[in-house]
């Protein structure tokens, strides 16, 4: 893998999808580092010298393709802090300073495949999904909740991508197919089964990490088959 670097990136765009949940485009002053779909990066908004100690930062999945190395994307929700004072400072034409890439979250294409996504969760999925070809060998299912239908990020990525079935659940306002409520193993039991044992991805807020976690355990899981996204 790819030594991780520092490099200086201009704002290019913030899209606000509402409920403080924002997706962030950057163009880096030089091409990054090669990466592989769900590693993650560290963002700061303070200035950084490279003479000087790395400052403050926050982490996130990089939700655009490993093959545009001149173009990087990442999805955030305001829950703290550090994400108050990013959609605060953060503008078009501003910059930022990433390093990157880290992380060994990385989907396995040679098995059946469950992706579970809370939230911004989705984009440690989206350059897997986005790569996603006819000839795929093997079954993939991406779970997906939100607090609402409007909240469902990357949906024309999503809806685009071959032979991938897709369980969406809305915490409100959910409208069928979308199921009401939190994500629920209970809801989609017959379509995360599989004669050659799934390998489960499990992304998004910590308590849902948490809970379906120890569902799938309690479900005869092996460990060894959940992989959980779990640097927050």
């Amino acid at each position: 893998m790819s030594m991780p670097r520092k490099v200086r990136c201009e704002v290019e765009s913030i899209t606000d999808h509402g409920g403080r949940v924002y997706t962030v485009d950057l163009v880096p002053a030089s091409p990054v580092p090669s990466f592989h779909p769900g590693q993650f990066l560290h963002l700061t908004v303070d200035e950084y010298d490279p003479a000087s100690f790395w400052p403050e930062s926050r982490v996130f999945s990089i939700a655009s393709s490993p093959r545009d190395r001149h173009r990087i994307r990442i999805c955030y929700a305001v829950k703290g802090r550090y994400t108050t004072r990013m959609e605060q400072q953060l503008k078009v034409g501003g910059t930022v300073w990433i390093k990157l890439p880290y992380g060994d979250f990385i989907v396995d294409e040679s098995q059946d495949t469950v992706l579970i996504a809370g939230g911004t969760g989705i984009s440690a999925f989206t350059a897997f999904l986005e790569a996603l070809t006819p000839s795929h060998p093997h079954k993939v299912t991406l779970i997906y909740g939100a607090r609402s239908p409007s909240l469902f990020l990357f949906q024309d990525m999503i809806q685009k991508a071959p032979n991938l079935d897709v369980i969406y659940f809305a915490e409100t306002d959910a409208q069928p197919p979308c199921l009401p409520g939190r994500i629920s193993l209970d809801e989609v039991g017959s379509s995360v089964s599989s004669p050659r044992s799934p390998v489960f991805y499990l992304s998004g807020p910590p308590v849902m990490l948490t809970a379906l976690g120890a569902d799938l355990k309690a479900r005869g899981i092996p460990a060894d088959r959940i992989r959980i996204d779990a640097w927050e």
